[in-house]
């Protein structure tokens, strides 16, 4: 067995820019190898703003990895996010290793790091997200080398993580065809009578705040979860001002539709996300209730808020989705709208306790 390599593994000053970008130079070089120069990559501005922000409902640690035989060279970066009010069993973990310093047991050093912090909290449950091109049948999967195509789902299998669910990233290049969103949004009207639809760019309006984080708070468990460890999320109102005040930093603006049942509960809702930085548009949560699944809300809120954000006069190259293989109700209304897989991802999960 190779010796462990000699490693500092320090915690970064979230007021120390510098050391932030040294952390995101790693994080971006790694994740570029290690999905291609075409995968979304969060800018270092955005992603400074997401993660060194303080919040309510969750923790974030960064650590930078340094040689100790070259104390300037970052070779390795993590992120460790900890909920607050919820799931305070799971720790989520981002584990960057610099493409030139791997197969040294660099990787292998930071996990044992993150497995020791996270018995540390008290937590059993360390989460991960794995990355391979997108395939388009099971035979060209299976005969990948997943140690060149896919280090990360090699690396994992190897320390005992095991497969919780699989997702796809999708993208839908723009402009939308409007003529095609009109469509959509008049075939779905007649299985939506009795709904009220309401759309808008910018925060929730006060008067759809508790229920939109109600609805925040439920996607965890209503939308596909595979076998997650994970319990409902106890989002609040303050939770979602704390996004957008992120989102300002950040010069994004939210785009979002929701469908209100009789009583004036939200049935569905979705959310655009658009990036001034990277020119794209990000769809962040959509969920239909259970109880009104049927009625086409998902295909009208989707319609709805590609509309608004078509009247914005914003530029953006793409809509970039995530959705679990299994939602196949959901996958199929994106594709309508123009959405192809590129890359899949496979959510994995440490359980300490087994």
């Amino acid at each position: 067995m190779a010796p462990a390599p000699a490693i500092s593994i320090r915690l970064n000053d979230p007021a120390d820019d510098d050391a932030f970008h040294a952390w995101h130079e790693v994080f971006a070089a790694a994740s570029s190898h290690d999905r291609g120069p075409d995968a979304p990559v969060w800018p270092e501005a955005e992603l400074s703003a997401e993660l060194r922000t303080q919040r309510t409902s969750s923790m974030t640690e960064l650590y930078l990895v340094r040689s100790a035989t070259e104390a300037d060279s970052a070779i390795g970066a993590i992120a460790l996010t900890m909920p607050l009010s919820d799931n305070r069993h799971r720790v989520d973990a981002g584990l960057y290793v610099d493409p030139g310093s791997r197969r040294r047991g660099v990787g292998s050093a930071m996990l044992e790091f993150v497995r020791s912090r996270t018995k540390e909290l008290d937590r059993r449950v360390i989460s991960s997200e794995v990355f391979r091109p997108f395939r388009t049948s099971e035979a060209d999967s299976r005969s990948e080398d997943v140690e060149t195509t896919a280090p990360g789902i090699a690396f994992a299998e190897h320390h005992g993580f095991t497969f919780a669910i699989g997702d796809l990233r999708s993208e839908c290049p723009l402009p939308v065809d409007s003529a095609l969103v009109r469509t959509i949004a008049r075939e779905a009207r007649p299985f939506h009578e009795g709904f009220e639809f309401h759309s808008w760019s910018g925060d929730v309006p006060e008067e759809f705040v508790e229920q939109w984080a109600l609805m925040e708070g439920l996607i965890e468990t209503e939308a596909p979860t595979g076998v997650r460890d994970v319990e409902p999320e106890a989002t609040s109102a303050a939770d979602i001002r704390e996004q957008e005040a992120i989102f300002a930093m950040q010069g994004r603006t939210s785009f979002a539709a929701i469908a209100l049942d009789s009583s004036g509960d939200i049935a569905a809702y979705t959310q655009l996300v658009h990036s001034s930085v990277e020119a794209m548009v990000y769809q962040w949560g959509t969920l239909v209730r259970d109880q009104y699944r049927g009625h086409r809300l998902g295909a009208a809120v989707k319609a709805a808020a590609a509309h608004e954000f078509s009247q914005s006069g914003l530029e953006a190259r793409a809509i970039i989705t995530y959705n679990a293989e299994e939602n196949e109700h959901m996958l199929a209304i994106n594709q309508r709208l123009g959405f192809r897989p590129v890359e899949r991802i496979e959510e994995v999960e440490l359980n300490l306790d087994a």
